[in-house]
């Protein structure tokens, strides 16, 4: 027997006297984080009719503006996988004169196809390939994907010639991933009109912008975003983090958290409606600390729903099957 949950996915019913499968028991939760996760995951369960909000108002959307020309593109070759898909290599050349590499896996029926922009984490050894598969499962499915190369190879290294480095990354992949959409709305294999972003980490981070500033985002799933970066720096003890923040000067310090500040994801994800929004959080993850996930929540626009996965914050398998369901679901059921 199936049943529908909260989250929009189809789940077998589970067996008599047993927990459901993938939900954390309330004895799991750290004590000092009960009472506010059962008022907030009770919450989660019982959705209402939407409440609609606008996008970002302009002058808060205006430092994502960019060049409207359109960008030259040079596709590289395409290889064919039986059964499953075209990949093919493009990168596009902004009127900036930087190139923006770009992995295109369409499905192998004509027509046009629901697409997803895929924006991977931060690290230097990351790179947009890590989705592939999923990707390649999705285009057997006749769902297209983006996989675009971020600037996310040096979080959280102090540069003292640019304060404000993860700042500008973060601009420059929202500003990245508008104008592959902008080169997807060009081709005919593409349905702009179902158009879904999947960010993780700092890919997420991004994401979340490109949600609250883009109207042609339809759909986004945030994989372990953090909520409130400016505020989490200075607190953490997290061993990559707090190397980070002592390096710094104080009143370069100040000036980081200043750079960054505006981009809390936070202060952006009330914008998202009418876009549909699902989280994915790890119980275990070391740079999200449970009541920013709360938080973050909180703050979204209706339709949104969330999971908890018994895990850190790279998720695991089964949030990986969510993902391609709840993307089906959102993606081709129109």
């Amino acid at each position: 027997m199936k049943q529908w949950t909260s989250y929009g996915l189809e789940r077998s019913a589970p067996k008599p006297r047993l927990a459901p499968k993938r939900q954390l028991t309330l004895q799991q939760w750290p004590p000092l984080h009960m009472a506010a996760l059962v008022g907030i995951f009770v919450a989660s369960t019982c959705l209402v009719t939407p409440i609609l909000h606008a996008k970002a108002p302009p002058e808060q959307a205006a430092r994502f503006d960019y060049a409207k020309t359109t960008a030259d593109v040079a596709p590289g070759g395409t290889f064919t996988k039986a059964k499953c898909c075209n990949l093919t290599e493009w990168k596009l050349t902004t009127p900036e004169g930087e190139a923006v590499e770009m992995t295109v896996i369409d499905p192998l029926g004509k027509g046009r196809h629901p697409t997803v922009l895929w924006l991977h984490r931060e690290g230097q050894d990351v790179k947009r390939a890590g989705f592939q598969l999923e990707a390649e499962a999705l285009a057997a499915q006749g769902i297209a994907s983006l996989l675009i190369e971020l600037p996310f190879k040096r979080p959280y290294v102090h540069r003292a010639d640019n304060n404000a480095g993860d700042a500008e990354s973060i601009r420059l992949a929202v500003v990245n991933a508008r104008r592959a959409i902008d080169w997807a709305a060009t081709r005919p294999e593409y349905d702009v009109k179902k158009i879904a972003v999947v960010g993780h980490r700092f890919g997420a981070w991004a994401a979340a912008l490109v949600t609250a500033v883009d109207s042609r985002v339809d759909a986004a799933i945030l994989m372990s975003p953090p909520g409130k970066p400016s505020g989490w720096l200075q607190v953490t003890e997290q061993p990559r983090a707090k190397a980070f923040r002592e390096s710094f000067p104080k009143e370069a310090w100040g000036n980081y958290l200043n750079s960054i500040d505006p981009l809390d994801p936070e202060k952006w994800v009330g914008f998202a409606a009418p876009a549909k929004v699902f989280f994915q959080f790890g119980s275990s993850d070391a740079w999200v600390q449970t009541l920013e996930q709360v938080d973050l929540f909180r703050a979204t626009s209706q339709p949104k729903s969330r999971q908890m996965y018994e895990a850190d914050e790279s998720l695991n398998e089964e949030a990986r099957k969510d993902r391609a369901n709840w993307l089906k679901l959102q993606l081709k059921s129109k």
